[in-house]
């Protein structure tokens, strides 16, 4: 069995943190690290399941708008708005590290005989 070291993975990991005002608009702000160690960000199902984790996780900081109200709506979307933000910007730095990976891979497999 292959062994692949993900660095872009391994960063993301680390780095991906969701911090905004929740829905309760309290002084306290929450954070979810969102892991991808285990995605293979060089891929759509890898991105795109990196998204859904994301998603999941600004509703987990921000709250539900299911049932809040008008004062709370507005609350929410600012919150869901910064958060996932501030986590897609870290998710292209991601996939572009994943990228950048393969690329250095690739080339450091050639090997040139003269």
């Amino acid at each position: 069995m292959i062994y692949r070291v993900r660095p872009a993975a391994m960063l993301l990991s680390a780095a991906v943190v969701l911090a905004s005002v929740p829905l309760a608009a309290s002084a306290q702000t929450r954070s979810i690290n969102v892991h991808s160690y285990d995605l293979d960000l060089t891929n759509s199902a890898g991105q795109a399941e990196l998204q859904r984790r994301i998603d999941r996780a600004v509703g987990h900081v921000c709250g539900s708008a299911v049932g809040a109200r008008l004062d709370e709506l507005a609350s929410y979307a600012s919150c869901s708005k910064v958060a996932r933000a501030n986590a897609m910007s870290q998710y292209d730095v991601a996939v572009k590290a994943a990228h950048d990976a393969q690329v250095a891979t690739r080339q450091n497999r050639d090997v040139i005989v003269r």
